[in-house]
């Protein structure tokens, strides 16, 4: 982050798109010390980096054209421009306004998205960049409830020059706390295509429902409802820029380790692809989709509640306090979806000890010390591999 905050193509991106000291483009030369053509030349680099689809887009939306630089400049964490302006104090101010109007319980993360996002809007609006009725449908459409109202209020006052104007700011950070999936679920009744949110949220629980059959009764269904309603809510944005996982296209590690997990996420997103009513997915939104998906899983349903759960059997010579310890050990692979055994059984998957018994006739481990980091990567291994042969076995019947 250091090398982008000093880099000279940052700093012309961030002229180019903010203009943040008002500077001329032969001011800002002479202040970097650079030449005219270095500097066309580098813009023209920037420019010609940028994709033709979000060019497009650029072209038609000032709400997409501030939506692209918030993305950019949160990804590198620059707000250095700013400083402790009154400006920002009054932004701040702002922000805070909103957050107790449409009872936000923001993290530290987001606040800073908030400002992030309110700077870039400010200083665009401020260098004379305005929304228009073409920006319209890059907002999602909300019903003017109270907080709403006081909401456009609060804009029409403080930052816009006309109802319009503060309609249009309001939905775009409405749309905004959208993506970022901020809005809690009474406020997200408020979007005019809740019905459509809910409907493929619904369908989704069928098919959790579905795919966990009586374990089904495990989960916390209020829990994981407002979890999905949330993240589906962001199919009414009309466009995509999130890179949360950009760089986690490949998505073996889970397939391999989390298999079933893994698989429930692929049927989450196939289920919202096939949904009517709104726009098609891109690639990039369907990797966002996966993990949020996936996440979701791992956090709001117990691993208990999968079938290809493994039973592990620990009994060592060492006795209680050693064989205690290992247990504990263990429970570092929660996740794995494991089960403790008090004793051996015919239905234990896997026996740790430190005696080999000729008379067990499922995978056994030996360990005559205690784990060091290979065996428990090697036990790793092995509880992922018969986890996955229940899950196909499972799949198999079905």
């Amino acid at each position: 982050m250091y090398e982008a905050h000093h880099s000279l193509r940052f700093k012309i991106f961030i002229h180019i798109a903010l203009h943040p000291k008002e500077y001329s483009d032969a001011e800002f030369q002479q202040q970097h010390g650079i030449s005219r053509a270095t500097y066309f030349r580098i813009k023209s680099l920037l420019l010609n980096e940028i994709s033709a689809e979000i060019k497009d887009n650029i072209t038609r939306s000032e709400a997409y054209t501030r939506y692209y630089i918030y993305n950019v400049i949160y990804y590198f964490s620059y707000l250095d421009f700013v400083g402790d302006s009154f400006e920002k104090k009054e932004l701040t101010a702002s922000i805070n306004y909103i957050i107790m109007t449409l009872k936000l319980s923001p993290t530290n993360l987001q606040r800073k998205q908030h400002l992030y996002f309110v700077v870039v809007n400010y200083w665009r609006s401020k260098n004379g960049h305005k929304m228009s009725a073409n920006d319209e449908k890059f907002f999602i459409t909300f019903k003017k409830t109270p907080p709403i109202r006081k909401c456009l209020n609060h804009l029409n006052k403080f930052w816009a020059n006309s109802e319009i104007g503060a309609v249009r700011i309001s939905n775009s950070v409405l749309t905004f706390l959208i993506s970022i999936e901020e809005l809690n679920v009474n406020m997200l009744q408020s979007l005019q295509d809740y019905d459509l949110v809910n409907e493929l949220t619904q369908r989704q629980i069928a098919l959790i429902e579905q795919v966990l059959g009586e374990n089904f009764a495990q989960l916390n269904l209020l829990s994981l409802t407002d979890k999905l309603l949330k993240v589906n809510a962001k199919m009414l944005v009309p466009f995509y820029l999130d890179t949360s996982y950009n760089d986690m296209k490949n998505w073996d590690f889970y397939e391999d380790s989390y298999l079933s997990i893994a698989r429930l996420a692929k049927q989450l997103l196939q289920c919202r692809a096939n949904f009517k009513s709104v726009r098609p997915m891109g690639e990039n939104e369907a990797t966002q989709l996966y993990y949020s998906y996936l996440f979701t899983i791992f956090s709001e349903i117990p691993t208990t509640a999968f079938s290809d759960q493994v039973r592990i059997a620990v009994d060592f010579s060492q006795g209680i306090k050693y064989t205690d310890y290992i247990k504990k050990k263990l429970l570092e692979m929660a996740l794995l979806n494991i089960q403790i055994d008090k004793f051996v059984n015919p239905r234990t998957d896997i026996y740790l000890t430190n005696n080999f018994d000729p008379t067990f006739k499922n995978y056994q481990i030996v360990w005559d010390h205690p784990p060091l980091t290979k065996e428990m990567v090697d036990l790793r291994e092995l509880i992922v591999k018969v986890k996955n042969a229940k899950y196909k076995g499972a799949d198999e019947k079905n």
